[in-house]
């Protein structure tokens, strides 16, 4: 991981507007990839019809891998179900299989 990057200590001040414009389109592909509705610019737009086949092979290799959790999710998820069996609960709630990874520095301020 380039630890430079993920902070954002590698932007310069000059082209804020274009780097606040990469990570729109960079959100919208996260959003595209899990399936979720997008809202993307005219010019973005073609972008995201060219790379569809590859975000439809992506949602499909998540479909695949749905039911997997990582070791710490599974062993809360273990946890819940042993704590709320007794309750006879119709289901047990679970764990989100899918969340929106904030991977890069200014996605959580570009989506508040």
């Amino acid at each position: 991981m380039d630890l430079v990057r993920t902070l954002g200590l590698d932007k310069a001040a000059d082209d804020l507007e274009q780097e606040r414009h990469r990570l729109h389109l960079y959100i919208n592909f996260k959003l595209a990839t899990s399936g979720q509705p997008t809202c993307v610019s005219p010019s973005a737009a073609e972008f995201m019809n060219t790379v569809q086949d590859l975000l439809k092979s992506y949602r499909e290799k998540n479909r695949l891998l749905s039911s997997y959790l990582c070791p710490a999710d599974q062993r809360i998820q273990d946890f819940l179900n042993r704590y709320l069996r007794d309750l006879g609960l119709e289901q047990i709630p679970s764990l989100p299989k899918v969340s929106f990874v904030l991977d890069r520095h200014g996605v959580a301020r570009e989506l508040s």
